[in-house]
């Protein structure tokens, strides 16, 4: 498999002189499945931040789908972060349910009403929300809620899927829940996806290679 991502000798300071990254070397290839493993404040969701260019380190190579993210011109921000699913730690629930909430993304991207029929179906089939799609997003639970932003990332099929803290707050069998929608995305979509977190368990069951981060630097286990 050829790389999606390319990230060597990530530096990142903050403006008060804490250095966070050292020496971040990352590959994700297309298709790929990866998680990020770090104790938390280590920098993963900083990394995240990095690849969809919110932020720009100090020093360093990110190449993620054949461009330079560091040098990318503010016109061509909107047309790279439609190529990606973005799910963030903290999510923002909208007052919809959630078929209107897929379907509103994908018409403000321009798929046609059918498409979007089509697409809205499969990617709820996929996570395992059909039951729910008339539900409004706040009377959901925890997991189903991590659920809905994962399929909310993917339904317009990006090449890759960013992903932070997934099984945070979570009981054993709502994590489980979380892991499979993952997986059932990647499997079913064929999209490259980094995972961001701290439960090192979850990243073992998946079955997927794991990067960790400890320290400002990344090393994959031996």
């Amino acid at each position: 498999m050829s790389p999606l991502v390319q990230v060597s000798e990530l530096q990142f300071v903050t403006p008060e002189g804490k250095k966070i990254l050292e020496d971040v070397t990352l590959r994700v290839n297309h298709g790929e499945l990866v998680f990020l493993v770090g104790p938390p404040s280590s920098g993963k969701s900083l990394i995240l931040r990095l690849l969809y260019h919110e932020l720009r380190p100090q020093r360093g190579q990110i190449l993620v789908d054949d461009r330079n993210v560091t040098r990318l011109h503010p016109r061509k921000l909107f047309a790279f972060r439609r190529r990606l699913g973005i799910v963030p730690q903290e999510l923002v629930l909208p007052r919809r349910t959630v078929r209107d909430t897929l379907a509103f993304k994908l018409g403000s991207l321009g798929f046609s009403p059918d498409d979007i029929t089509s697409m809205v179906d499969e990617i709820l089939e996929t996570v395992k929300l059909r039951a729910v799609a008339d539900t409004l997003i706040s009377e959901l639970d925890l997991a189903q809620q991590r659920l809905w932003a994962l399929a909310l990332a993917a339904c317009h099929s990006p090449v890759l899927l960013l992903v932070d803290e997934p099984f945070a707050g979570l009981e054993y069998k709502d994590a489980q829940k979380v892991l499979e929608g993952l997986q059932s995305i990647h499997e079913r979509k064929r999209v490259a996806m980094l995972v961001a977190t701290r439960e090192r368990g979850w990243a073992v069951r998946s079955g997927a290679r794991i990067v960790y981060l400890q320290a400002g630097r990344t090393h994959e286990a031996l």
